[in-house]
């Protein structure tokens, strides 16, 4: 079906082709065409075009994305300031809290993740492993929560109503009002922090990055909940995030004067 908010609907449609590729890894027409609820030529026609281009490969009759994504998502990532002033604290941060460390943006109302380090698996308790979502709800953990208390008001009601609240676990904030008691809470402290609110047995803490009106994202460390509570419970990784976040944004403000 048609969706009246975008314009173009065979672009969207070439785009709901390599999310689902994406998803599964590699596919084939007829598996996509069900997928999609679209007919086998027209996703045969999408895949050709987007081959063409080196978006997809094919290989065997399925297809896979192109390191040509690569490509592009360097280049976008090195676009970003924040990106640029901010890795190596990224990975200082790792160092100093042991914890799994990341840098997160807001884009078109979603948490994207910048970088992160430190996702170890085997180290994770069962909920967690073979999940790391590149992209999440804003609401649903800490770096989110840390850039939305800085957003106006009133952005944070486009974002709401445009991606709701919804739950990833039994502790992810779903009712607005309680959510925008958390952000005033958040504002106050200067950190927000996740218990466990976008994956089952990690918890994390996270400062956000900010130059004036502008929010340019968040720093946050994450790790399994019986490690990281006490250096959450004592201060100390709101403190190392804390100063993490205020140094990137000195390198951003100083960059600027340059």
């Amino acid at each position: 079906m048609d969706d009246p908010e975008v314009p173009i609907n065979s672009v969207k449609r070439s785009y709901q082709v390599i999310d689902e590729i994406r998803e599964r890894g590699r596919a084939g027409v007829t598996e996509l065409a069900a997928a999609l609820d679209l007919p086998k030529s027209t996703v045969h026609n999408h895949l050709r075009t987007l081959e063409r281009l080196d978006y997809l490969v094919e290989d065997g009759g399925r297809y896979r994305l192109g390191i040509k994504y690569l490509h592009v998502g360097r280049e976008s990532r090195n676009s970003r300031e924040v990106f640029v002033r901010g890795r190596e604290t990224v990975r200082r941060l790792q160092e100093q809290a042991d914890a799994h460390s990341q840098l997160v943006i807001e884009e078109n109302g979603m948490g994207a993740i910048l970088l992160a380090t430190r996702w170890d698996y085997e180290d994770l308790p069962p909920t967690a492993r073979h999940v790391y979502p590149t992209r999440a709800h804003l609401h649903s953990n800490a770096p989110g929560k840390a850039i939305l208390a800085h957003l106006p008001d009133e952005r944070v009601d486009e974002i709401v109503a445009r991606h709701g609240l919804p739950s990833r676990t039994n502790r992810t904030v779903t009712d607005a009002d309680a959510l925008r008691e958390e952000l005033e809470t958040v504002r106050r402290r200067g950190h927000a922090v996740d218990w466990g609110e976008l994956i089952e047995g990690m918890v994390g803490v996270a400062a956000p990055i900010l130059t004036g009106e502008t929010v340019y994202g968040a720093l946050a460390a994450y790790g399994p909940a019986a490690e990281i509570q006490p250096s959450i419970a004592s201060g100390e990784l709101a403190s190392l995030v804390t100063q993490g976040a205020d140094a990137i944004r000195a390198d951003i403000v100083f960059a600027g004067i340059e």
